[in-house]
């Protein structure tokens, strides 16, 4: 179990290099299930980035974003709690999020360079499944509960 924990974690840290490299789709990708599932957004709903289902829907996602996000972005995955099951098969993980990123102000026009610089903070609930000896993840909830401008 230790060395799944140890294979999760590392899975967790390269989704957070990849959305800080400008969200590489072909990447991020590569570490979701095919049934996966994406979400991010706040229970107010003042931000939401959607529901996305497959790893096509997720590819073109991220592949879209880094027009709005970026191009600095620094994702911290913090406090893990990792749960597998006793067959090493599949486990659930709760992590909690940091991220300061530049955006598109709202109310600039789509493909603007201007940004403006803020912090997002949540948790992230995770499901993963170990296919072929390698983890994915299959579901990824992120429930944002902080945004707040940031000093650049």
């Amino acid at each position: 179990m230790i060395e799944a924990e140890r294979d999760i974690t590392r899975l967790v840290h390269d989704y957070a290099v990849l959305c800080d490299r400008a969200y590489e789709p072909e990447g991020l990708t590569a570490l979701f299930t095919e049934d996966a599932s994406w979400s991010s957004r706040s229970k107010d709903g003042s931000i939401d980035f959607g529901l996305h289902r497959g790893r096509r829907e997720i590819h073109d996602f991220f592949a879209s974003i880094s027009g709005d996000l970026g191009p600095m972005t620094l994702h911290y995955l913090l406090t893990p709690r990792i749960d597998v099951a006793p067959d090493c098969q599949s486990a659930s993980g709760h992590w909690y999020l940091l991220a300061i990123l530049d955006r598109r102000p709202a109310g600039a026009p789509q493909g603007s360079a201007e940004r403006e610089r803020i912090v997002l903070g949540g948790t992230y609930a995770h499901d993963y499944r170990k296919l072929d000896g390698r983890w994915l993840i299959s579901r990824l909830e992120c429930d944002l509960t902080l945004q707040a401008s940031f000093p650049s």
